[in-house]
Parts: structure tokens; C-alpha cells; sequence
């Protein structure tokens, strides 16, 4: 009667749901999910959904319903005591290559326990071999196979690898195949070589050397060849798979190409030219570009799609995944939806619970203070602005590897001190004294320099480094984030707020003389044509009668004031004032420095003219409730652990620190993490990343306030 119903419930889930099919599968003795899972080529929470109660376990005998995904099943091996991949493809007469396409995770080891796949089960053909028993057609099935001889090996040479030297020009120069170094040095399926490596070189019998099939027969392409110059995203995939070749073969015909692949430089390639990858794409599909120190299993595990299903649309991924490579992946597969309302909820979304490593790099200049004279210690702390900057930076990360335990991420936090501020030799000593290999970010150094320099030595690990404070961005490395937003962006976000509506607005430009202003001056010209510039006299002073001249009274006036003149400041502020009604005054600024703070330029005067800026952080005033400002669960646990208010720095430390642990928590790596379309906000600073053409990765997530009626602040956008 059970299973009738199942067979019935089955019939209606095929009936409803035409796209997906399902067969029955019986348990076995000693057979659980995960292994069944494996075995038809899905995942055990797609069997869960249909077996619900399989989560409280499964018997033997029991009738579990399975999705069909492209009617492949496979042989499975639980593995025991003493297996290899070589001894298992031994066992079930396949290759160890077979055996790593179909479990990708295996190249790092495999483990007692582990459940691998070890081949497909052919699928059984009534119309063939009729009258046998199963045993009797799977023994004639396995009599039609071709059986590769394997080639006797007499010893080994231990070579020691050179600088420049790759796995294909050693094959070449000991007349073996890669595949074959690579069989008898097992991490070479997941590690590059590098220099002053020991690795095996199999020398084999004359008469059983075997020589390589070709699979697909190019000559006439490789004899036939071209130049071509290396463009901006071009990868020796991309340039490969455009001229129908391998990247081996691209090597060959480019024996001394520079590895990085830089843009300009002229290479030879077949004359036979392909489609583009974007036009040769299928419906419902779509091109990734693979991120740094991103496995194919990481790729599996986020696109939900079989082993067999990526190397199939990606043959190429055979000889390897590298960063840069551009694969074919259904659409749509790696979407994250995390984003709550208008920013993105990472907290909501965690899933990768290892501990992370985290770095911090910041001048604390220990090395100058004098922990026995304790008033020469304190006055050190208040001038020196570094340091101030850096203790509060260091508090608010503090706050935020904390709060990051309670969601369940761990961090191994490791503090060092870059002391000068120009400090190159020191730094390189310090990053090559300690491990820096598997840290999963570093945040710091406080100066460009410095920060440049812990990029430029960390490259080679592909560890991303956070800036917390410069607005410089870095040209040179791809591992460089700038967390903070430039002047330059800045800039733009006032501009595009005013120029989307600016219709039946009367533009005044009012510019400090000085060089540095020239600048922004000329894009403001440039970006509002019939904008009126007014007359400024020496000494940066406006003359009413001058301010007068570029007033209209007959339409609002925007007004952009470009200064950190304090003097200036204080002489236009309050003549835009004195007519802020009249002739309807809108005050805008793209940099609201410090001049605009001094006591000399009133408050009342920039909220009776609703100063408009752009802004790093949302410094608007907090909301009352009841009288009472509402203080945020981190201010309220900074105040409890230090016993003051955060300051902006010690709030930017918290921010920054947070939403890397989040992304590292709901991504793979911070490459992967950063990869999210949309915003994270947290306190006071907001991150969407970008990637630059050529360099690192920038923050373009910026605020705009402006000053309301009564001295509020407000956030505009």
C-alpha cells in the first residue's frame, strides 16, 4: 500500500511539474543521502525536498523518489585504508583524470570516508544483447572497452625546477607528457610549480612509451598562423578558444609570451578566427569570469549544476582552472539574492563558517614611547594624529570581530606595527618574517606608500589589502581595495544630483582662485555649459554688485561654492544668506572641509540655505524619540567597552572590519564576496566595490546630505 501511494504521489509531482523527472531509487544496505545523492548526480537537498522524511534517516528497502538530472548515474566508492586515486581507477578500469573531473575536491586529497564517484553506469539498451542476464551484459559491455596499455616505468630522475621552466617545457625536454609528471607528483593537480621545486620525472621503457591521441587534429591550424595584439580582458582562454586551440598549444607557438599578458604585446595565433564567446553563447546561459583563488568545487557548490554538466560546457577547464578564464555557466545560477530593502543582508546569508585570518597593519609607533614617563606617554598620544587615528581605527575592528562571533564567524586576529610612515624595508621584512599566505585579508597600512608596498609583496598570494583612509587609488595592483571614496567621486555624485534637475535652474559657479581649484572650476564649466561664473577679486573676495550680476529673480538659483578659504567662506556665506528667500538660494559644495566648520561661518546661514554635499560617511543627526537620541547597538557596546563615544574613525574601523567579515562569511574569498551586485551598509560608511580595468578594486558608495531647516542634517540619498 506504501508503496502504491509513493508510486501515485510520484505521478502527480511528474504531472505538475513537467520540467523536472524523477525515478525510484531502493536503499541498500549501508547506503545514506549523501551517497545516493552522489550516485544520480544531484544533491541531497534536492532529495530532501522530495523525501522529507528522509531527514530523520532511511532504512534498507525503503522507496526513495529521485530528480533526474540528465539521466546520469554513477558508481560510487566509500573510500577505505590504504585507497589512492590511482588505485581506485585501477580498480573500477578508468583513468585518475576520469576520477578528478567527477570529484573535483579530490585534487587536495582524499579522505577515509569520503564518498567518491568512480564511474558513470552505463544505461542498459533492451534492444541489445537480448537474452543475457545482467551479469552477462555487463561482461560484454566491459569485453568492447578498450583496454590502454600502460607504459612500463624503470626510474625516476629528480629534476629541480628552474626560473621560467613549466610543466610543458619539462615534459618536452624529458620526452614525456604532462599528464604523466603530474601522475606521479600528485599535487601538481592543484599547486603551480615553482622555483627550486623537486619534482619526479617517470623514465619509461622504449617499447611501451605510448604516445598521446590526438583528439581533435589542428595542424593545418597551427601551421597557418598570425599576429595578434593583446587587448584590455584578454586571457590565453579567451585567445585560445577564439582560434579553435588549446592554451598548450597557444604556449607552443609562444614559447618565450610573458605569463601576466600584458596589453599591447604582439603574439602569434592561428589565422582561423571563431566566433565571439558572447555571440557563440546558447539561450539561458551566460559568461563568468573566474575570480582569484577560485576551485572548481567552489563553482559547483554555488551553481548547484553537476561536474559532468561545467565540463561539458567548458571542455577547456580539463587542463585547469585560472584566474581570469572566462566559462560558460547556466544564467542566473550564480545570483545571490541577499539584498533586503535598499542595501544588501550578507549577515542573512552565511555559509562559510572557517575562522577567518584577518591582518591588521597600522603605525602605532610603539617603538617611540615611553610606557615609564606616563605624562610624556599621554602627550604623545594627543599630537601625534597617526597614531590617534590608528587607536581608533583599531577599536572600532575590535568592536566588529566581536559582533561578527555572534553570527558564528571566527577570526584570528593579527595585529602588527608599521611604525614610520615611510617605512619600505621595515614592511618587506616584516611581511616576509611572518605568514602572510593564507590570510584572508589585511587592513592597512594608514599611507599609500606603505600601502603599496604590502600590495605590491602579497601579489603572489592574490591576499586582498584594505586601505582605511587614502583616497588614492592603486593603478598597479589587483589586490589593492580602496575602501574610501575619491575627491573625484565626490565630485561626480554632487554634479549628476544637480544636472538631473537642473531644468529651469539658474546655475551660479563661485571658485576659490587658486590651482587647485582651476580644476574643479573647469569640470563644473564643462558639465553646466550655460552655468554663470561669478567674479572673484584678489585676495578669494566676492563684491555684492559681482554676485548680483550672476543672480536671477525669476527662477531658484543653485549655487555652488568651491572654497577652503575660511576668509572666503566668510565673506559669501552670509551675501547668499541676505538673499536665500528672495532670489530662492540652494547652496551646494563638493568638498565640505574644514573651513566649513570654523566659527566664523555660522550653521544658521548653511540651514537657511540648505547646503547640499557629498559625503564619505552618513554624518546626519540621529533620530529622537521621546526627547531621546537613539543610540545604534554599536555605539551602545563601543561606550560599554571604552567608556566614551565612537569618534568617525573608530566607527570607519568597525565598518570597514564588519562588512569584510560578512562577505567573507557569505562568499568563498573576499573576490567572490565582493562580487555581489548592490550595497552593504552598516553604521555610518556604505560599500559597493568595482573593479578597475587595470589595478584594484574601488568603493564607489557615497552619501548626500544637505542641511535641513533648524541645523538637522539629513540624509538626501
Amino acid at each position: 500500500m506504501k508503496k502504491f501511494l509513493l508510486f501515485f504521489l510520484l505521478l502527480m509531482i511528474g504531472n505538475a511539474a513537467i520540467a523536472q523527472q524523477y525515478k525510484t531509487h531502493t536503499v541498500t544496505k549501508g547506503e545514506n543521502v549523501y551517497r545516493i545523492a552522489k550516485r544520480y548526480n544531484t544533491t541531497p537537498e534536492a532529495i530532501y525536498k522530495i523525501n522529507p522524511t528522509a531527514k530523520d534517516g532511511i532504512k534498507e528497502g525503503e522507496i526513495l523518489a529521485i530528480p533526474v538530472v540528465n539521466d546520469q548515474e554513477f558508481k560510487t566508492h566509500v573510500v577505505e585504508k590504504g585507497d589512492t586515486v590511482y588505485s581506485l581507477s585501477k580498480k573500477y578500469n578508468t583513468t585518475p583524470e576520469a576520477i578528478y573531473l567527477l570529484n573535483p575536491e579530490a585534487v587536495n586529497g582524499i579522505n577515509l570516508g569520503q564518498i567518491l564517484r568512480v564511474g558513470e553506469i552505463e544505461k542498459k539498451d533492451p534492444t541489445a544483447i537480448d537474452g543475457a542476464s545482467e551479469q552477462d551484459k555487463d561482461s560484454i559491455l566491459d569485453s568492447l572497452k578498450v583496454i590502454p596499455e600502460e607504459p612500463k616505468i624503470i626510474r625516476f630522475i629528480t629534476h629541480k625546477v628552474k626560473r621560467k621552466e613549466t610543466l610543458y617545457s619539462i615534459a618536452k625536454r624529458y620526452k614525456v607528457t604532462v599528464e604523466d609528471i603530474k601522475r606521479q607528483n600528485k599535487r601538481l593537480y592543484s599547486e603551480q610549480i615553482k622555483k627550486k621545486d623537486k619534482i619526479r620525472i617517470p623514465v619509461f621503457a622504449k617499447e611501451s612509451i605510448i604516445k598521446p591521441i590526438a583528439v581533435d587534429s589542428i595542424s593545418s591550424r597551427l601551421t597557418t598562423t598570425t599576429q595578434y595584439i593583446v587587448k584590455p580582458k584578454d586571457t590565453k582562454y579567451g585567445i585560445a578558444r577564439r582560434h579553435g586551440v588549446t592554451i598548450t598549444q597557444l604556449e607552443q607557438l609562444n614559447p618565450g609570451m610573458n605569463p601576466d599578458l600584458p596589453i599591447g604585446i604582439e603574439i602569434t595565433v592561428p589565422t582561423t578566427i571563431f566566433v565571439s564567446l558572447k555571440d557563440s553563447i546558447q539561450s539561458g546561459f551566460e559568461l563568468y569570469q573566474v575570480k582569484p583563488k577560485e576551485t572548481i568545487f567552489g563553482i559547483l557548490k554555488r551553481t548547484g549544476i553537476s561536474s559532468d554538466s561545467l565540463f561539458k560546457m567548458n571542455p577547456y577547464l580539463r587542463e585547469g582552472l585560472k584566474a581570469g578564464m572566462v566559462i560558460t555557466i547556466p544564467k542566473d545560477t550564480l545570483a545571490v539574492d541577499i539584498t533586503q530593502g535598499q542595501y544588501l543582508n550578507l549577515a542573512s546569508k552565511l555559509y562559510n563558517f572557517k575562522p577567518k585570518k584577518v591582518a591588521i597593519m597600522l603605525p602605532f609607533s610603539l617603538d617611540t614611547l615611553n610606557f615609564e614617563a606616563i605624562k610624556e606617554t599621554e602627550e604623545h598620544l594627543k599630537n601625534k594624529q597617526s597614531l590617534r587615528i590608528a587607536l581608533d581605527l583599531y577599536s572600532g575592528i575590535l568592536i566588529a570581530v566581536d559582533s561578527a562571533k555572534t553570527r558564528g564567524i571566527t577570526t584570528e586576529l593579527n595585529v602588527f606595527d608599521t611604525k614610520k610612515n615611510s617605512s619600505t624595508a621595515y614592511l618587506k621584512k616584516l611581511l616576509s618574517d611572518n605568514k602572510f599566505e593564507e590570510t584572508d585579508a589585511v587592513i592597512g597600512p594608514l599611507y599609500q606608500n606603505n600601502l603599496e608596498t604590502v600590495a605590491a609583496e602579497l601579489k603572489k598570494y592574490n591576499t586582498p589589502v584594505f586601505s582605511p583612509a587614502s583616497r588614492k587609488e592603486s593603478s598597479l595592483y589587483d589586490n589593492f581595495f580602496q575602501t574610501r571614496p575619491t575627491d573625484v567621486m565626490l565630485q561626480e555624485r554632487i554634479m549628476s544630483y544637480v544636472d538631473s534637475d537642473s531644468t529651469d535652474k539658474n546655475i551660479v559657479i563661485i571658485v576659490q582662485q587658486s590651482k587647485k581649484y582651476e580644476e574643479i572650476k573647469e569640470k563644473l564649466i564643462a558639465k553646466f555649459p550655460e552655468a554663470k561664473v561669478a567674479r572673484i577679486e584678489e585676495g578669494n573676495y566676492l563684491y555684492e554688485v559681482h554676485l548680483n550680476k550672476v543672480l536671477v529673480g525669476n527662477k531658484p538659483n543653485w549655487v555652488f561654492l568651491e572654497s577652503n578659504d575660511v576668509a572666503m567662506l566668510s565673506n559669501v556665506i552670509p551675501l547668499l544668506n541676505a538673499k536665500a528667500e528672495s532670489h530662492k538660494i540652494t547652496l551646494f559644495t563638493s568638498d565640505k572641509n574644514s573651513a566649513f566648520d570654523d566659527d566664523s561661518v555660522k550653521n544658521e546661514y548653511l540651514s537657511k540655505l540648505h547646503l547640499h554635499y557629498p559625503s564619505v560617511d552618513k554624518e546626519f543627526d540621529q533620530e529622537e524619540v521621546d526627547g531621546n537620541k537613539q543610540v545604534t547597538p554599536f555605539a551602545k557596546k563601543y561606550k560599554e567597552q571604552y567608556g566614551t563615544d565612537p569618534n568617525n574613525w573608530a566607527v570607519r574601523g568597525f565598518d570597514i572590519a564588519y562588512d569584510i567579515l560578512m562577505r567573507l562569511g557569505a562568499a568563498d574569498d573576499l573576490y567572490h564576496g565582493v562580487s555581489f551586485e548592490g550595497t552593504t551598509e552598516y553604521v555610518e560608511n556604505k560599500f559597493s566595490y568595482t573593479k578597475k580595468i587595470i589595478g584594484g578594486y574601488y568603493n564607489n558608495a557615497t552619501y548626500l546630505i544637505k542641511f535641513d531647516d533648524d541645523l538637522k542634517l539629513t540624509l538626501v540619498d
